[in-house]
C-alpha cells in the first residue's frame, strides 16, 4: 500500500494549478493582434468579420488585448470582442491539458505531482483497493497532452488509472496493475478504449414452419474516461459509427442503438458504452480504422452567487439568475434544510434536469467551515425551480451562515470525434 505521504503529495500537487497552456508568440503577435481589434470598428461588415476571423485563429496569443478590448467604448468592438473571449474559453474547455516533462530517473509519485500541477488534474497514488508502484520512470516530452504524459508513465511504473471510489472526493486514482492491451484513442479531454469485442452466432429453429434462422451480431465494448477538471455533465448514451474499415477494405455500417441522453453526476469520471456494427468477414484479421462520434455537453467559467443573510427572503441578482431562501430550518447536530426558489433562464434545458446537476449548492458557517450536503430534490415549473436541499455539521462547525450556489457562465455542446486504429478481431466461427 503507498505511503499516506506520498498520497498526500498527489492530493496537494492539484491545488496550486498551472495554466494549462502558454500563449505562443505572443510578443510576437501583438501588433498584428493590435491592428485586428482596430478593424473590429471598421465601417465595413465584411471587414469587421474578418478581422473576427483572424482573431479567433490567433487563440490564446490575442487573449490579453481582446480582455482589454471587451471594455472598449465601442460597442462593436466590445462585443466582438466578448464573443471571441467565449470562444476561446469554450475551446479551451474541449482542449487537452498540456504538460511538459523533462524528468529522468524520477519516482512515478513525483512526476505524477508534476503532471497534476501541470494540468489541473486531481491525481491520487493509491487507496484502500490499491497498491502503489513507486517506481523510477523517463519522461521526456513538450507540450504533451495529459493523457499521453499519462498512459507513458504508467506503463513504465506498472500502474494504471480509474477513478476514485470515494465519491466524496471524486478525482482520478493510479495504482498498480496491468494496463492491458486495450485500443485506445484520444480525444481532447477524453481517453476511450475498447474492452472486448463480442462476435455472436446464433440459429434458431422455428418448428411450425421448420425453417432455420441464423444471425450473426458484433458489438465492442467501450469505456470513457475524462480529465477530473473537465466538468462533463450529460453524454449520449451510446456513440455514433462514422466509419468502420476492415484490413481487407471492407466499409461496415454502424447499426443503430440508443440515443438518448444520460446525466453525469458531480463525481462520475468514466462511463461504459457498446456500439454494434455490421458484422466484419471472419476473414478480416483487423479494422483499420473505427471512427466513433459521442456527442457530450460540458460547463465551466464556473461562478458563484452568495446570500450572506439566510434568513431573509429577499432574491439576489446576478448574470441571468435570480435565488431567494423561502425557507429556512435549523436543528441540532447541526443540520439545516433549506427551500430556494430559483428562476433563471437556463432552467429549461435539453436534457431534462440538466440544470439541477451542473450546479452546486454549498453552505458554509461563520468561520467559512463547509457543511456536508446530505441530498436535495428538485422541481421545475414555468417560474423557474423550486430546490429543497438538507446539509449536516460536525462539532466543529458553527450556525450555518453563508450559501454559495456555483453555476457555469459557459455551458457547451460538441461532439468528440474518436478515433481507433489496428483495432484486432475475433477470428473464430462455428464448425
Amino acid at each position: 500500500m503507498v505511503s499516506r505521504s506520498l498520497c498526500s503529495l498527489a492530493f496537494m500537487a492539484c491545488t496550486a494549478l498551472w495554466p494549462m497552456t502558454l500563449p505562443a508568440d505572443e510578443a510576437d503577435n501583438q501588433p498584428r493582434v493590435a491592428r485586428l481589434i482596430e478593424r473590429l470598428a471598421s465601417g465595413s461588415y465584411a471587414d469587421r468579420v474578418l478581422a473576427s476571423e483572424e482573431l479567433s485563429q490567433l487563440s490564446v496569443a490575442a487573449r490579453r488585448q481582446l480582455t482589454a478590448a471587451a471594455e472598449s467604448d465601442d460597442p462593436e468592438v466590445r462585443l466582438r470582442a466578448k464573443q471571441l473571449l467565449r470562444k476561446l474559453s469554450e475551446d479551451e474547455l474541449w482542449s487537452a491539458a498540456r504538460v511538459d516533462c523533462d524528468w529522468r530517473q524520477i519516482a512515478a509519485g513525483e512526476a505524477l505531482a508534476g503532471i497534476s500541477r501541470q494540468s489541473g488534474n486531481r491525481l491520487l497514488v493509491g487507496d484502500e483497493y490499491g497498491a502503489f508502484k513507486d517506481a523510477p520512470v523517463d519522461l521526456q516530452c513538450s507540450s504533451a497532452p495529459f493523457w499521453q504524459a499519462v498512459d507513458r508513465l504508467c506503463r513504465q511504473s506498472g500502474n494504471r488509472v480509474r477513478p476514485h471510489f470515494d465519491t466524496r472526493y471524486p478525482g482520478l486514482v493510479v495504482v498498480a496493475g496491468p494496463a492491458g492491451k486495450h485500443p485506445v484513442a484520444y480525444s481532447g479531454p477524453v481517453k476511450a478504449q475498447i474492452n472486448r469485442a463480442r462476435r455472436l452466432f446464433s440459429e434458431e429453429l422455428d418448428y411450425d414452419q421448420h425453417l432455420s434462422e441464423k444471425t450473426h451480431s458484433f458489438q465492442f465494448d467501450l469505456q470513457a474516461i475524462w480529465e477530473d477538471r473537465f466538468r462533463l455533465v450529460a453524454y449520449r448514451l451510446q456513440p455514433e459509427v462514422i466509419e468502420a474499415i476492415t484490413s481487407t477494405g471492407a466499409r461496415l455500417q454502424g447499426q443503430s442503438t440508443a440515443s438518448g441522453w444520460n446525466i453525469a453526476g458531480p463525481a462520475t469520471r468514466q462511463v461504459s458504452m457498446n456500439v454494434r456494427i455490421q458484422p466484419p468477414a471472419v476473414s478480416a484479421a483487423s479494422l483499420s480504422t473505427l471512427r466513433l462520434r459521442w456527442e457530450l455537453i460540458a460547463v465551466g467559467d464556473m461562478a458563484c452567487l452568495e446570500i450572506d443573510e439566510l434568513d431573509s427572503t429577499a432574491p439576489r441578482f446576478q448574470d441571468n439568475m435570480e435565488l431567494a431562501i423561502e425557507a429556512m430550518q435549523v436543528a441540532a447536530g447541526p443540520r439545516c434544510e433549506l427551500t430556494l426558489r430559483l428562476t433563471s433562464d437556463a432552467v429549461v434545458s435539453d436534457p431534462a434536469d440538466l440544470f439541477f446537476y451542473e450546479n452546486e449548492l454549498e453552505l458554509y458557517d461563520a468561520q467559512g467551515r463547509p457543511y456536508r450536503k446530505l441530498g436535495q430534490t428538485n422541481t421545475a415549473s414555468d417560474r423557474g425551480a423550486a430546490i429543497k436541499v438538507s446539509f449536516a455539521g460536525d462539532a466543529t462547525n458553527g450556525a450555518p451562515r453563508r450559501l454559495c450556489f456555483r453555476y457555469p457562465r459557459i455551458r457547451s455542446r460538441r461532439a468528440l470525434e474518436i478515433v481507433f486504429r489496428d483495432v484486432p478481431l475475433p477470428l473464430g466461427k462455428p464448425d
